[in-house]
């Protein structure tokens, strides 16, 4: 098994990118990823896609634990619609439309970020650090790998083999502190379109940050004002697992994948984003 230092060292020898930028969502894994990174590799920089639904106190922890290590922060947003906007138009996405959620509300953020450092038509990569990790879901098991390659990124994922025991154990050894809505929530909170929100997470939502929940039950008042499916994180009829497949392809979701049977129902967004 190789050590995270190695895989990092090896993949910058093997592939040269242009850049090295970890993506700090702002939950545990992403930041013992990131520091862990930051500590080893010259000239990296950090990047947040801020998908202007979640919780603001993450966005803080992200920006606090940035400038509290000297680490360069580029914070991105979605370049086209807003999530607001994006929901008034198709409804509240479900997991038959997570792909075109992650597609608006990140993937384009990361193409900006990636813009940056790259330049066009050319060879160029850009290596992007995650903090992904196995043993997270037993659905990933499988499929989850420490280096992905595609024409002009490179995902690395140097903690791909540590557990949880092993990020508590980083944090408390480098002094880290924790992000309190992990705690609380168990998920870093950064995205919450409501995709495959789990039947309660709204409730737990409303307990801790009920100025989140109240943003987001306005929003549902005016998507059934538009006519659009104006259910965040509704309950479907229909059960099956949309999850399985594409999601292994949205690094940037990888929380998304738990344990839990996941269910997708017809709403507008998924017909018209098809």
């Amino acid at each position: 098994m190789i050590s995270a230092s190695d895989l990092l060292a090896q993949t910058i020898e093997q592939y040269n990118p242009v850049k090295v930028v970890c993506l700090f969502s702002g939950g545990h894994d992403s930041f013992s990823a990131t520091h862990f990174a930051m500590k080893r590799i010259p000239n990296a920089v950090v990047a947040h896609i801020n998908t202007g639904i979640g919780i603001e106190k993450t966005r803080d922890f992200v920006r606090e634990q940035c400038a509290a290590n000297g680490w360069p922060l580029i914070e991105e947003h979605p370049p086209d619609l807003t999530y607001e906007q994006m929901v008034l138009k198709y409804g509240f996405p479900g997991p038959a439309a997570h792909r075109y959620a992650y597609s608006w509300l990140k993937e384009r953020g990361l193409k900006n970020v990636i813009r940056r450092f790259r330049k066009p038509r050319s060879k160029d990569r850009v290596m992007l650090v995650t903090g992904i990790r196995s043993s997270e879901s037993k659905r990933r098991m499988g499929n989850a790998k420490p280096v992905q390659v595609l024409p002009s990124q490179i995902w690395v994922s140097p903690i791909i083999d540590w557990d949880g025991r092993d990020i508590n154990q980083y944090l408390e050894r480098h002094c880290l502190p924790r992000n309190e809505v992990v705690d609380l929530l168990h998920m870093s909170g950064e995205c919450l379109c409501g995709a495959f929100a789990r039947p309660g997470e709204l409730d737990e939502i409303k307990l801790w940050f009920p100025e989140v929940e109240q943003k987001i039950r306005n929003l549902e008042d005016q998507a059934r004002e538009a006519g659009v499916w104006y259910k965040w994180g509704h309950e479907p009829e229909e059960k099956h697992d949309s999850r399985q497949g594409h999601l292994f392809n949205l690094p940037m979701c990888y929380g998304c994948l738990n344990d839990t049977s996941s269910q997708s129902e017809p709403n507008a967004f998924s017909h018209q984003a098809q």
